[in-house]
């Protein structure tokens, strides 16, 4: 089996061609991935697109737990591991850290999915970290991007990590998002998913 960087595979992709449905089902790959290492009481610490594999059937796997540790070891500091374009506001800031932090790597991700793009490719790993910690920056959304999924990606990378949702909530997103797709049905804002949500329990 070979095996490529989500990075990588983006960067091959020149000019960028994802369809909805393939950002999907990577980033719902990544998402299982990250619920299941939470639910473990494990934290990730240095999610990005260079740390995510992909197989010979571009599906996603989480790699590179060499910066985790156990979420109860936190103390009320992090220690600046991971990578500043993809590093948490709170991290950065030496601030108390909790597993919210990888939900926000994994915004960041989502980003690099629905453009291509490397975050903050025009400024240095330490200027993008000073931008995202004292000037509260974020890479730009897409504008061809569906809104449903441009809605999530503000939700995860939240300045405040009480707003960010957990994985398993955003597992349950991605899959009602996988459906309407294969359904050619349109994706609903994240505030407006609950009808839908119990329409596919039926």
């Amino acid at each position: 089996m070979s095996q490529s960087t989500l990075r990588a595979y983006l960067h091959a992709l020149e000019p960028y061609s994802l369809l909805p449905e393939t950002v999907v089902r990577l980033v719902l790959d990544v998402a299982r991935g990250m619920e299941y290492i939470h639910a473990q009481g494990v934290v990730h610490r240095d999610l990005k697109s260079l740390n995510l594999l992909l197989d010979d059937g571009v599906r996603a796997k989480v790699a590179d737990l060499g910066t985790s540790c156990l979420e109860s070891h936190y103390g009320d500091k992090c220690s600046r591991m991971g990578t500043y374009r993809w590093m948490a506001p709170e991290m950065i800031g030496d601030k108390r850290c909790t597993r919210k932090v990888d939900v926000y790597s994994f915004g960041v991700v989502l980003w690099e999915l629905t453009t291509g793009l490397l975050p903050f490719e025009d400024l240095s790993p330490v200027q993008a970290a000073y931008a995202v910690c004292i000037g509260n920056a974020r890479p730009p959304l897409s504008p061809a991007c569906p809104p449903a999924i441009n809605n999530l990606i503000e939700r995860c990378w939240s300045a405040k990590p009480a707003k960010r949702p957990e994985f398993s909530h955003i597992v349950s997103v991605l899959e009602i998002y996988d459906r309407c797709l294969h359904q050619g049905l349109p994706l609903l804002p994240q505030p407006l998913l609950s009808p839908l949500a119990d329409f596919f329990k039926l």
